[in-house]
């Protein structure tokens, strides 16, 4: 274990004074220097405990002997050293003052230098004075500043007050302004001595022959006055009225520091500096003035001091700095944080015709040209913005007439234009400017989410910024009699613009991606909007000089769950967006992509091609891919976690062939002519029967997938969330199994229809068993959100599609306990012991209303109607964090089963009351054997995809539990 200082304090002492007996004065100061960064080191770690003394053999209260004995053997050095080394002890006492500043009274008393640490203060400040009695004008200087760094123990010994007092009316300017040092840091912690002062600093700035500096050093010891709100009042007035009568405008810098930090201490005193300086923002001012009183303005924003300039005047005037052009573009992005925070203060008070004031004047401001030469300014900018719709959202106030936003989207996209061509000239290809274009992007993303309208601009403006970007020409041609050392610096410049082009194109992608899965709340553009997204990619596809795995990627996008389509119509009988015949096209381009990337043996891009791709949903690319890598890699945990891949792809693509069997016939086709992945390529059974075979062979593959998992070592701790994953889903497909094979669903081909039409017939045994499936699905729910509680890293797309596993196995609990809801029917015998039938519809309704309060409170209401009312339901309260839904396509596919399932259940109701019980039986297997057979079709539809996190392979703590 490393030493902590305190117990190397013994050796430091012996070494400084070692060190300082040298007659070599270098090797003195370098020792002093080098005690004093020590010092600094130790005066950072907490106060020694009993434990550290035990640890490392001191005695109590050793390290403080020595820590006294090393601050005294700096004093003599200071005493009897030359100036060199008077000057080295000064350095490090001042270090280690600065150390003490922004300390609260409770540290201030603990630290290194107060007088509870320092034993023998009063010795030390006897040394120091005995230099000021008999030292030069030099020594008496130096001795003053190290007073002042001794402030804590110094400013009650009298003689030095009176030494300091002494030394604010001596001849020597060195002097005076060494007593001003030490004079503002007595007056810090000291009232009375303050008082004394303030008298005395009034009639030092009047006094016309002094020195311009030692004038300002004296301004400056005001904004020291702040150790009481009655000082800080005083002084404030007093500088405030020598500010005003000063002549010069250069000394108004100096007095409006001391005033803004004077002001800082009370809000009276910062509406009253407030209302002084906003005068000298105007344009008659010197442009050094203005930036002043801004860095003093930003300076009480920063400390909360936005009410002072929460006013129409205010608020125009620090605006109309953003026009000023003799301002410098640091000045005017102060001024545009100024107007940021005012105006979010502004915003809780305001009313609809402020507010479209307010409107008028940010778009005035907009047209300043710093928003063309800053990212950050744009930032701001766009924060502006987005306070204001929240505000008028919350207040109701309509502002779609302004032309803001669309304005946003120009400037945004323009700058990051002016930046992409910035990649030709081989002198500007910095990261810096990768850096800009993926915060603007990330920006852009942000405040377009809300802004539906605006989406079909920014694709084309980030199509027609790509197209800028690829069209771009380095132009490193080698002019004559250019040196060759010269050309190679602008050669290699000109290979880190092609980098800088390769980072724009994954800058794009990224947005790109996050921006189609904010298309999930909103479809009604979606057309365009695929057509838009198919031009990008197929300008990336024209590209030669773009590598495959880019062009793969991009090609992707066109695989985007929101783009895939549903075939389920929503509540107003509108039709599902479906692209899939195109996207099958694509999917036959990402797999001829796959496979030169593969001949080319890029194995590393291939693998993380196949787990975009796994994670977009198009399996049947990511399993021809993790099928081809397997074979070449050496290591046995890599190979077993690529054939687990390839056993969990093969599961998931033959839900997406089954899906658009006719289209998916091209897919299959090129598998075969391609000799790839001969199981997904076969010829199946078709029909209704086919998909009792996708489940099953899906079962098979899981199967096979988790058993590969367990054959890694560690597969335990490193795979814990894909080992627990795998077995959920194997759990869940197991359990649809059992309930097709229950009810004979999805087996109506001619050879099984006989067995079926009995199994009808005699469907009461088939109902006895719906209510113990209905318990495991919902358990398996309970197990899908613990899944995604354990893990606390997880990301928010990961939990969010583990949530929509969970809802689905709830949807599908509800649908098959359905008879528990029908009145006349019992089935406690097939019930677990001490679990009632009114209990189990009860813990149905709760899970799913849990689920779905936010989403549907519709749907919620009807459940809640199912339940008895002595049955009392506890869904009141908020859903954790990685239980919240949005209303995306796989939610409302689950919330289609869900009405189904609710229409069904009112009907056997109604009719189970006015038919007997012999006679309804065989209505109730129909109808349930139709929602089941219905609701299976659909939940194999839904793609919910793989989590991002499931590829995150380290070690777990949770594997423990």
């Amino acid at each position: 274990m490393e030493k902590v200082s305190a117990a190397c304090a013994m050796e430091w002492s012996i070494k400084l004074e070692k060190s300082l007996r040298s007659k070599n004065p270098v090797k003195a100061v370098e020792a002093i220097l080098e005690t004093g960064e020590k010092l600094e080191q130790w005066s950072k770690e907490p106060e020694s405990a009993i434990a550290v003394y035990n640890l490392f053999g001191l005695v109590p209260e050793e390290d403080k002997l020595f820590s006294n004995t090393i601050l005294l053997r700096l004093v003599d050095a200071f005493c009897v050293g030359d100036k060199l080394v008077k000057l080295a002890v000064v350095r490090v006492f001042m270090s280690m003052f600065k150390l003490s500043r922004g300390k609260n009274k409770s540290e201030s008393a603990t630290w290194f230098l107060s007088k509870a640490r320092v034993c023998n203060h009063l010795e030390i400040l006897i040394r120091v004075k005995n230099v000021y009695d008999k030292g030069d004008t030099e020594s008496k200087a130096l001795a003053l500043i190290l007073f002042g760094c001794w402030r804590d123990f110094a400013s009650e010994f009298a003689p030095v007050r009176y030494l300091i007092f002494t030394s604010l009316v001596s001849s020597h300017d060195l002097e005076v302004r060494s007593s001003l040092f030490a004079a503002a840091c007595f007056c810090e912690v000291a009232d009375d001595f303050a008082l004394v002062v303030l008298g005395m600093l009034n009639d030092m700035v009047k006094f016309p022959e002094i020195m311009q500096k030692t004038r300002l050093a004296a301004v400056r010891v005001f904004a020291k006055m702040g150790c009481s709100h009655a000082i800080a009042n005083r002084a404030f007035k007093i500088c405030m009225k020598l500010m005003l009568d000063s002549p010069k405008e250069d000394n108004l810098i100096p007095f409006l520091v001391s005033l803004t930090k004077l002001a800082s201490r009370s809000t009276h005193l910062a509406s009253e500096l407030t209302e002084v300086i906003m005068p000298f923002l105007s344009e008659d001012k010197t442009s050094h003035v203005r930036a002043a009183v801004l860095r003093c303005l930003h300076f009480l924003i920063e400390r909360g001091m936005c009410f002072s300039l929460a006013h129409e005047r205010e608020i125009a005037s620090v605006s109309s700095l953003l026009k000023q052009e003799d301002l410098s573009s640091d000045m005017q992005l102060k001024a545009l944080q100024i107007f940021q925070k005012i105006l979010v203060y502004k915003l809780c008070m305001i009313d609809a015709f402020e507010l479209h004031q307010l409107i008028a004047i940010v778009e005035n401001a907009s047209l300043s040209q710093i928003f063309s030469s800053s990212c950050l300014a744009i930032s701001i900018l766009v924060g502006i913005w987005k306070e204001i719709e929240r505000t008028a959202e919350i207040r109701s106030i309509e502002v779609s007439s302004t032309s803001l936003p669309l304005q946003l989207v120009v400037l945004i996209m323009d700058r990051v234009t002016l930046l992409g061509r910035l990649c030709c000239d081989p002198f500007q290809a910095e990261d810096a400017v990768v850096s800009d274009v993926q915060d603007l992007l990330k920006v852009l993303h942000l405040y377009v989410g809300k802004h539906s309208e605006l989406r079909l601009l920014v694709l084309e403006k980030v199509r027609l910024f790509l197209e800028l970007i690829v069209n771009l020409n380095d132009g490193l041609r080698k002019a004559d009699g250019a040196h060759e050392l010269l050309f190679g610096v602008i050669n290699y410049k000109g290979k880190r613009g092609a980098v800088m082009r390769s980072e724009f194109l994954a800058s794009i992608h990224k947005f790109l991606i996050v921006f189609l899965e904010d298309l999930e709340d909103n479809d009604n553009l979606l057309s365009e909007i695929y057509e838009k997204v198919k031009h990008i990619t197929e300008f990336v596809r024209s590209c030669s000089f773009i590598d495959f795995h880019t062009q793969m990627i991009f090609t992707l996008l066109l695989h985007s769950p929101i783009l895939w389509g549903f075939s389920v119509n929503d509540d107003a009988g509108n039709s599902g967006v479906s692209f899939v015949a195109d996207i099958v096209n694509y999917g036959i381009v990402s797999l001829d992509c796959s496979n030169q990337i593969l001949m080319e043996k890029n194995y590393w891009p291939a693998y993380r091609a196949g787990v975009y791709a796994a994670r977009l949903g198009a399996w049947v690319t990511s399993a021809m891919i993790f099928d081809q890598l397997k074979t070449n890699v050496q290591s046995d945990i890599n190979c077993c976690w690529l054939k687990s891949l390839t056993y969990l792809s093969h599961a998931e693509g033959k839900f997406q062939l089954l899906l658009t069997p006719s289209d998916s016939v091209k897919l299959v086709n090129w598998l075969k002519s391609n000799s790839f992945l001969p199981e997904l390529s076969k010829d199946d059974a078709s029909g209704e029967f086919a998909r009792c075979l996708v489940l099953h062979e899906a079962y098979m593959n899981l199967q096979s997938s988790l058993g590969m998992l367990g054959n890694i070592i560690a597969s335990r701790e490193v795979f814990c969330f894909q080992t627990w994953l795998l077995v959920l889903k194997t759990r869940l497909l197991e359990t649809v199994l059992e309930l097709v094979e229950c009810l004979g669903l999805l087996n109506q081909d001619i050879h099984n229809k006989k067995q079926v039409e009995e199994k009808i017939s005699t469907g009461c045994n088939s109902l006895q068993q719906l209510p113990r499936i209905s318990i495991q699905l919902q358990k398996l729910a309970k197990e899908f959100d613990m899944l995604a509680t354990c893990f606390i890293d997880i990301d928010v797309s990961s939990s969010s599609i583990i949530t929509a596993f969970s809802l689905s196995c709830s949807v599908l609990a509800f649908a098959a306990g359905i008879i528990l809801f029908l009145p006349g029917f019992s089935f406690q015998e097939v019930l677990v012991p001490f679990t009632s039938q009114s209990g189990l519809c009860s813990r149905l309704v709760q899970d799913l209303v849990r689920r779905l309060w936010k989403v549907d409170p519709e749907i919620c209401k009807k459940l809640n109607i199912l339940v008895k009312t002595n049955e009392s339901l506890n869904c009141l309260h908020l859903q954790p964090r990685n239980q919240v839904l949005r209303v995306c396509g796989k939610v409302k596919m689950l919330l289609s089963i869900c009405r189904d399932a609710l229409s069904c259940t009112y009907g056997l109701q109604n009719q189970s009351m006015s038919m007997h019980k012999e006679e309804i039986m065989s209505e109730i297997t129909k109808s349930c054997r139709n929602l089941l057979s219905q609701a299976i079709m659909k939940w194999m539809q839904i793609p919910f995809g793989i989590p991002k996190y499931f590829f995150n392979i380290r070690y777990s703590r949770c594997a423990k539990l």
